[in-house]
């Protein structure tokens, strides 16, 4: 063992990765050193880091199910590149769309210490998708040595799960709109001045945007060519523009 990993390293040697997965190098490594789980953590200290969370990536296909448990062990998951669909299905079959994330992004850090997330929800990748896996327990609970790193990458990840209830409240904010109309405003709004702009650009295909707004794709693409028949929006595929009211 290098002396990188063994600066923090509490599993008595019980790092033992499976061959299947896929570790990352260390030019990946400082490829995404930016993210903001590593922000303000030496790049010398990530591989050392990523070592002692017993970290290791696997890519996925568009609509593979992304499980965050393995051999009993829970996993908090971070988006490399790619985006990942966080789904409720009802006793019906019917399917939600809670919320969904981008690069660097976290999921699955709400069911460490509870049962399995498919009881509750599932992981789907909406595109070809990458994804860090951090061991939950190593992740909220700093090795022997009390690294300085540690500490704060314990820091940031509840950086992250602040920002992701966020993201859950903004759901709620969209979804109780009173009529299809203003929850498309609304959504369409949250999403101009997240980008800072009235010309803006959906991640969300027509299908995952209805369903992340409770309802069908066709009242919802109807009501969006209502709303440009209207002069209040205009859109080209993902592309939309928001009129001010003056242009209207």
């Amino acid at each position: 063992m290098s002396e990188e990993m063994k600066a923090c390293c509490n599993c008595g040697g019980g790092c033992q990765i499976m061959e299947e997965r896929k570790k990352l190098n260390k030019e990946e490594v400082l490829r995404y050193s930016d993210m903001e789980i590593f922000k303000g953590i030496e790049k010398e200290n990530l591989n050392a880091l990523l070592y002692c969370m017993k970290s290791y990536v696997r890519s996925y296909k568009k609509g593979e199910l992304i499980h965050l448990e393995e051999n009993h062990e829970k996993h908090v998951g971070v988006v490399l590149f790619g985006s990942i669909h966080m789904i409720k299905t009802d006793v019906w079959g019917r399917e939600t769309l809670l919320t969904y994330m981008g690069e660097g992004e976290i999921f699955g850090e709400t069911f460490g210490n509870s049962a399995s997330e498919d009881e509750y929800v599932s992981f789907l990748s909406a595109t070809k998708t990458e994804v860090l896996f951090l061991s939950f327990e190593k992740a909220i609970h700093v090795c022997k040595n009390q690294c300085g790193f540690h500490f704060r990458l314990i820091e940031n990840l509840f950086d992250l799960i602040s920002k992701k209830n966020i993201q859950l409240m903004e759901k709620i904010e969209v979804t109780s709109r009173g009529s299809l109309r203003e929850k498309i405003l609304a959504y369409l709004s949250l999403q101009a001045q997240k980008q800072k702009s009235k010309y803006i650009e959906l991640s969300l295909s027509r299908t995952d945007m209805a369903q992340f707004l409770c309802t069908n794709r066709s009242a919802m693409t109807r009501e969006l060519a209502s709303l440009k028949d209207a002069g209040i929006i205009d859109f080209d595929r993902n592309t939309f523009i928001l009129k001010t009211q003056r242009e209207i």
